[in-house]
């Protein structure tokens, strides 16, 4: 605590009412921004200083050598930590394949440990401090941990310098975040502060002339406060300060009192850090003396840390860089070196390759030194990426990169360090850096005529959305060095090119590519080429008429990727099956595999596992009418999708909503729907789709714009690639619609050879293809294949219990039986029109419910428009007559007289154009009209 504590009383006063609602069992987590040296670790000791249970901190550091979660480490190595039963090896990552599983699992098991050792043993304060510097891994535990911080027993105290960074300014919108933002001391505080100083006799003309010099900050308050009482000044009038307004030139001049040795050793202390290990100090500056390390801690420069005593810190980090930049070039290059000799003496490992590193890399100034701190580097890199964290072992192959010219690395070496860099960049997300690496190693490969280093070059960059067109250049440079190489190597080229035509639109050259690249895969007999030539296969074969091959390619992926112990592979395995059940309408397949998606995630704790889980969740519960489950699903996925950092997560998640919007009719909900596909509307798929939106919407103009741009592609020939299905799908019933009667044309024709299929999967439940095909025969006047195919439709959504399509499908076939008028047609027609009726209202399908009633209306004889002329009585009595009530019980009921009653039944008769009261009845029953209680 701080001897010379004042102001802040309102934001302890909160901090303390946290705690107590922590103590209760509703907890929370407040994190503390201001600018450098406002006073926020103060604050956050003094009032973690107030809690009734334990307290861990921990720090983050501005040094980028320091491992991934470094802040929770510190915390979790703390004695008091063991005590609750916690350590830091509930952040281990290793073993799991992916790194955002493994991240995701690491923070999972924390935040569980943190909250059972709370809820056993007393409220547990948690204090992370500077999370300025804290890296992504740290932060996304810290969200992960405040999620589920209100019904737990746990306080998070942060602190954060301004301007937080983006994901703690995310974490800071969640309903169990606070944030409290200090503001510099009043001139009050600034003379308390003064009052408390201990000069005998404090002259007050310093109060207001501290507090201008100062501006309210408690770090240039103190440490102006401390210079003055050291040159024994307070107790004469205020003069001219000697400090200028910048704490850098103030530090500096405080500095500039200490001896000569002792700001020699702080310039060590400076290179290695803000947190200085004594044994690293010794081993860097062996003939420091003891008592300049002394001064320095006397002087407040460096402070001891209780709970670590072996680690000296710096009392401030802008005290760390003044010093460190008072240093010249020459001074900073020789203690990189020296801390760099002392590292490598000791053979660090793991976490201590990182530290190394970063001092190798300070100190490379000629060749032997930069391909010293290449080596480090790599050494780093392979650490991290042994730990899963891509984006630090691609942060130390830039470094390394960086010193290749003046280490004077040959063409090879070059060549590996970029291909190494480009695979680094491309699992920490960063495909097009990736890709550019990708394509200086192949000019390399080139230049060395190593087709080998160019066809991996080739493969590195997939399975993303981005720079499709360069990957495909790289393959093509790869095949024609390759030539006519029978090879595993090969086969994955081929794969690779594939799998880019297919996203480039290209079907015609994807498709006979991705057969080729499975042949050869298939004769070298390499597990992981044929696996990637499976996913090309998939990618490049039309669902339309290949969705038998898909349901074959994923048992055959499914069967090597259980062998190899691939279990990305095996979650795609089980995607493709369980969308080949959908399109073939086969659901206790498409349950089996959600089954076996539901015990992978479980198992795997892989966020991107759970977002396909949720995903096919949801879907399933919109085929069978369950909108509220499917949105509550979707909206999850969609949450789990943003931390699997997926550029697409947030179109899918859309492309569903739109979906469920147009059949429940509910777009006021989601009003930024509207402008969720805009920027990729130059998609052909989004152009169908988001027009058939718009069109549902009400918006005709935005509908009539997507269909002219739309109508080139389909009468010239669509692509047959894997979006073609839902793409026809769509854009026919969009110009039927929008009374397009020859691209309606186009289409219907060329859906017919898919009646039997379904356009159902994870993105979409769209229903039988037959229905579409039905309402655009009808629409086109072709009514007797109409109703043929509608009633195939109805039959299809029937038996696989798809109760919303089931609906819109028996309201079609009601349409087109009208329109056709044959013998028994209307009466037929009215019954499926009751149906369509009843399902849309009881499952909440506005569009649906509306046109089927019309059509129930207009079949029954009422006049359109009629109902909403019946007033509020009028409808009432119209529910009692339904309900078998004679006019005297309705009197009687509603307290009227019977001629009364009499008079309103007249009236709902002349209204709605009927003639008897049973003709009533059946009207306020389609109309789903109760009586209420009585």
């Amino acid at each position: 605590m701080h001897p010379r504590f004042v102001g802040r009383q309102h934001e302890l006063t909160g901090l303390a009412a946290q705690l107590a609602e922590a103590a209760a069992g509703r907890g929370s987590a407040v994190i503390v921004t201001g600018e450098p040296g406002i006073g926020k670790t103060a604050v956050v000791e003094q009032a973690a200083a107030r809690s009734s249970g334990p307290v861990l901190t921990g720090r983050a550091v501005a040094d980028d050598g320091a491992p991934a979660f470094w802040p929770w480490i510190r915390l979790l190595a703390l004695p008091a930590a063991a005590g609750l039963g916690l350590s830091p090896a509930l952040l281990d990552t290793g073993g799991q394949p992916l790194a955002a599983a493994a991240r995701f699992e690491a923070a999972e098991r924390t935040a569980a440990a943190l909250t059972a050792a709370a809820d056993a043993l007393g409220p547990l304060t948690l204090v992370l401090d500077d999370l300025q510097w804290a890296d992504e891994d740290s932060l996304t535990l810290l969200r992960h941990l405040c999620r589920e911080l209100g019904d737990t027993r746990i306080l998070v105290l942060g602190t954060s310098r301004d301007p937080a960074p983006p994901l703690l300014t995310d974490i800071t919108g969640l309903a169990t975040v606070h944030t409290v933002r200090l503001l510099p001391l009043t001139a009050g505080d600034t003379a308390r502060y003064l009052g408390a100083a201990g000069t005998p006799e404090l002259d007050p003309s310093w109060a207001a002339a501290v507090h201008r010099h100062s501006g309210g900050n408690p770090l240039f308050l103190r440490e102006l406060v401390r210079l003055l009482d050291q040159e024994d000044r307070l107790g004469g009038p205020a003069g001219e300060l000697p400090v200028p307004a910048e704490l850098r030139r103030l530090v500096a001049y405080r500095l500039g009192r200490l001896g000569g040795e002792c700001l020699r050793l702080l310039g060590c202390c400076a290179a290695i850090g803000d947190e200085v290990p004594l044994t690293l100090l010794a081993a860097a500056a062996p003939d420091a003396d003891p008592a300049s390390l002394a001064e320095a801690v006397a002087a407040g420069v460096l402070v001891e840390d209780p709970d670590a005593p072996a680690v000296l810190r710096f009392s401030h980090g802008l005290v760390r860089q003044s010093a460190y930049e008072s240093l010249s070039r020459s001074e900073r290059v020789g203690w990189h070196r020296a801390i760099a000799v002392a590292l490598r003496s000791g053979a660090p490992g793991g976490e201590g390759t990182a530290e190394l590193a970063r001092h190798a890399v300070r100190a490379a100034v000629d060749p032997a030194s930069a391909l010293a701190a290449i080596e480090d580097c790599e050494a780093a890199a392979a650490w991290a990426t042994q730990k899963l964290a891509f984006g630090d072992a691609a942060r130390w192959l830039r470094h390394a990169a960086g010193l290749l010219d003046i280490a004077g690395a040959d063409d090879p070496s070059r060549a590996g360090l970029l291909l190494a860099l480009a695979q680094a960049a491309h699992q920490d997300g960063q495909v097009t850096e990736a890709i550019g690496y990708c394509e200086r190693v192949a000019d390399l490969a080139e230049k060395l005529g190593r087709a080998d280093l160019l066809a991996e070059a080739a493969v590195v960059v997939r399975a993303v959305s981005g720079p499709v067109v360069e990957a495909a250049a790289l393959c093509e440079r790869a095949r024609a060095w390759l030539g006519g190489e029978d090879s595993a190597l090969h086969a994955r080229v081929l794969a690779q090119h594939a799998w880019t035509q297919a996203e480039l639109g290209r079907s015609d050259a994807a498709e006979p590519l991705s057969a080729r690249a499975l042949a050869m895969a298939e004769r070298s007999g390499d597990p992981d080429a044929i696996l990637a030539a499976l996913d090309a296969r998939h990618h490049a074969v039309d669902w339309a008429h290949g969705v038998v091959e898909h349901l074959g390619l994923g048992e055959r992926a499914l069967e090597l990727a259980v062998a190899r112990n691939r279990p990305e592979a095996v979650l795609l395995a089980h995607l493709w099956r369980l969308d080949a059940g959908y399109h073939l309408g086969d659901m206790p397949l498409v349950d089996d595999e959600l089954r076996a998606l539901d015990a992978l995630a479980g198992r795997l704790a892989w966020p991107l596992a759970r977002w396909h889980l949720l995903r096919a969740r949801a879907s399933r519960a919109m085929l069978t009418g369950d909108f509220a489950l499917a949105e509550e699903t979707a909206l999850a996925f969609r949450e789990v999708g943003v931390q699997t950092q997926d550029h697409t997560a947030r179109g899918l998640f859309y492309a569903f909503v739109l979906g469920m919007l147009m059949k429940t009719g509910r777009f006021e909900d989601y009003p930024e729907s509207a402008q969720a596909g805009v920027h990729i509307t130059h998609w052909p798929i989004w152009q169908a789709q988001y027009g058939m939106y718009s069109l549902a919407a009400g918006d005709r103009d935005t509908a009539a714009s997507l269909l002219d741009r739309l109508r080139p592609a389909l009468l010239g020939g669509l692509p047959r690639e894997t979006r073609w299905l839902p793409t026809v799908v769509s854009a026919a019933g969009l110009a039927l619609g929008l009374g397009d009667r020859d691209t309606a044309a186009v289409c219907h024709d060329g859906l017919l050879p898919y009646a039997g299929r379904y356009l159902n999967g994870t993105t979409v439940i769209y229903g039988s293809v037959a229905r579409t095909i039905g309402e655009v025969a009808s629409g086109l006047g072709r009514h007797d294949d109409a109703v043929r195919m509608l009633e195939t439709a109805v039959a299809m959504e029937e038996r696989i219990g798809a109760l919303p399509d089931l609906a819109i499908a028996e309201l079609a076939l009601a349409t087109a039986l009208v329109a056709r008028g044959e013998p028994g047609d209307r009466t037929r027609a009215a019954a499926l029109a009751g149906s369509a009726l009843q399902a849309s209202t009881r499952l909440g399908m506005a569009p649906t419910r509306t046109g089927a009633a019309a059509l129930a209306d207009e079949l029954a004889g009422v006049r359109a428009g009629a109902a909403g002329a019946l007033t509020a009585r009028e409808r009432e009595i119209a529910a009692l007559v339904a309900d078998g009530m004679s006019n005297r019980a309705i009197a009687e009921s509603l307290f009227l007289s019977e001629r009364t009653v009499e008079t309103h039944v007249r009236n709902v008769l002349t209204k709605l154009g009927l003639s008897n009261r049973t003709q009533v009845a059946n009207w306020a029953a389609r109309a789903g009209l109760s009586p209420g209680p009585r």
